[in-house]
């Protein structure tokens, strides 16, 4: 029978099947139509397309898929654009087994990302929560299948209500769109394909907190704070409003980190990534001083567990700010304190580089957030240049 032919389905099914004492696996078919796709018969009457072809001066061959289930057309179809793909200088092989090698958004997401996370960011479970909770639609796609599209419709998805849940705030939809960016731009480094997500923008955000309590607020605060029943909640809230750290980063230390001696606090390791050392004014040594130590707790605001500290005060705070007559008080949460901090120093005259290094931020930008001028600072401001312009005598200018 000949061995090359111009193929039909008719003939394809009559091809006969390899005999069972051939040395070889298959007996091999040409197409006279598309050169070198093969048809190749198998000792058990199975039959299977392939190109044969020659890249860089090697032969190569790549399958196309068993016949009937790919019929002749589909075959000599693809033939026909791996032989395109040839002409251009691409390996067709190469790019099936790239594309098969690629992996998946979640797979790139749990096997790359996220260790890599859980060495630099304390917040990682965080990120490990929102991918789930919201990027499942694209977990399953290749990497390189993920378009913007697919990102634009996951934020449009969270910032939509349902008949099952309120709009998403667009503040916890840009940190989903802020992760995908994330996780592409480390994509784009090692997998050498474009991050998509980058084309989506962040949402306006109208949801920033702007509140913070003045120097007579923060007062009462502390006063009432040192007041409380509770000796480890107490002095915690009265040293968020003097230190200025994140409320994790002052709840979760360790009698082994305080120095009441030198006056430092050490924090190992900060939410972005670095250690800090906060250096201690008398005041705050005295409320330290003043919190009982638990022998089984290494913890400074030990908590009624055995070994554990405070959980967050949210019952306390709420009466501690009843007891400090705070107007909208539901405007004041914990995180206040650190905004409080910052903003009264700015606003009477310490300098933003030593606030920022009290806040431990990384850059400038960060710290200015926080530097919120009180109304009797502005005014202040503002009388500077009047009585500047007032006092000014305009027959200097010709002298």
């Amino acid at each position: 029978m000949k061995k090359k032919f111009k193929f039909t389905t008719t003939n394809l099914k009559a091809l006969p099947r390899n005999p069972s004492d051939s040395p070889s696996t298959e007996l091999e078919f040409s197409d006279t139509e598309v050169i070198g796709l093969k048809c190749l018969s198998g000792k058990t009457d199975s039959k299977r397309f392939l190109l044969r072809y020659q890249f860089n001066g090697k032969k190569r061959s790549i399958a196309i898929g068993r016949f009937p289930d790919v019929d002749l057309s589909i075959a000599r179809k693809i033939a026909r654009q791996y032989k395109v793909q040839i002409a251009q200088g691409q390996d067709p092989k190469q790019e099936r087994d790239m594309v098969k090698a690629m992996p998946t958004v979640g797979e790139f997401f749990h096997q790359t990302y996220l260790p890599l996370a859980k060495k630099r960011k304390r917040t990682w479970k965080d990120d490990m929560q929102r991918f789930n909770d919201h990027c499942h639609k694209i977990a399953h796609l290749k990497y390189t299948d993920v378009n913007a599209t697919h990102v634009m419709q996951i934020q449009l998805a969270m910032n939509n209500e349902t008949k099952l849940r309120k709009a998403y705030a667009p503040a916890t939809c840009n940190r989903v769109t802020a992760l995908l960016k994330t996780v592409g731009k480390l994509a784009a480094q090692l997998l050498d394909i474009p991050n998509v997500a980058e084309r989506v923008s962040l949402l306006p955000e109208n949801n920033a907190r702007t509140r913070y309590c003045d120097v007579a607020e923060t007062k009462r605060i502390i006063r009432a704070a040192l007041a409380y029943d509770c000796k480890s909640i107490g002095p915690f809230i009265a040293l968020l409003f003097l230190i200025g750290c994140r409320e994790s980063e002052l709840r979760l230390r360790k009698w082994d980190e305080i120095d009441l001696v030198q006056g430092i606090m050490k924090i190992p390791r900060t939410k972005n990534g670095s250690s800090h050392t906060i250096y201690l004014s008398e005041y705050m040594i005295e409320i330290f001083k003043h919190i009982p130590r638990i022998i089984t707790n290494p913890y400074v605001f030990a908590g009624n567990i055995i070994g554990k500290p405070i959980s967050r005060p949210k019952y306390a705070y709420e009466i501690i700010k009843q007891r400090a007559n705070i107007k909208n008080p539901d405007e004041v949460v914990l995180h206040t304190a650190r905004h409080s901090v910052a903003s009264n120093l700015i606003s009477n005259g310490a300098d933003i580089s030593a606030v920022q290094k009290l806040l431990n931020h990384r850059c400038i930008e960060s710290t200015l957030r926080y530097a919120k001028l009180s109304e009797g600072k502005q005014r202040e401001t503002t009388q500077q240049l009047s009585s500047l312009i007032t006092n000014y005598n305009p027959l200097d200018i010709d002298k």
